[in-house]
C-alpha cells in the first residue's frame, strides 16, 4: 500500500485555519506522527488539505513515504 505524508506549517495566529486542517485530517483518519506530519493513504484528500495550506499563508509540501531499510 502506498502511502503518503503531508508536511506543513501554518501560523499560530490563524486559530479558524488550524483548527479545520486538524479536524480534516482526522476526519480523513490520516495518522499523526508527528506535530505536523501526517500519514494517509488518500493523495487526493492530502492534495486538498495541502492546497488550502498553501492558500492561506501556509506552507504544505506531499511526499511519498518510502522505507529504505
Amino acid at each position: 500500500m502506498v502511502r503518503f505524508i503531508l508536511t506543513f506549517d501554518i501560523a499560530r495566529e490563524l486559530l479558524r485555519e488550524r483548527k479545520r486542517i486538524n479536524r480534516d485530517l482526522h476526519r480523513m483518519k490520516a495518522e499523526k506522527f508527528q506535530h505536523s506530519l501526517w500519514k494517509s493513504n488518500d493523495l487526493q484528500s492530502l492534495i486538498e488539505i495541502a492546497l488550502f495550506i498553501n492558500k492561506n499563508g501556509g506552507n504544505a509540501s506531499i511526499l511519498e513515504e518510502k522505507f529504505i531499510f
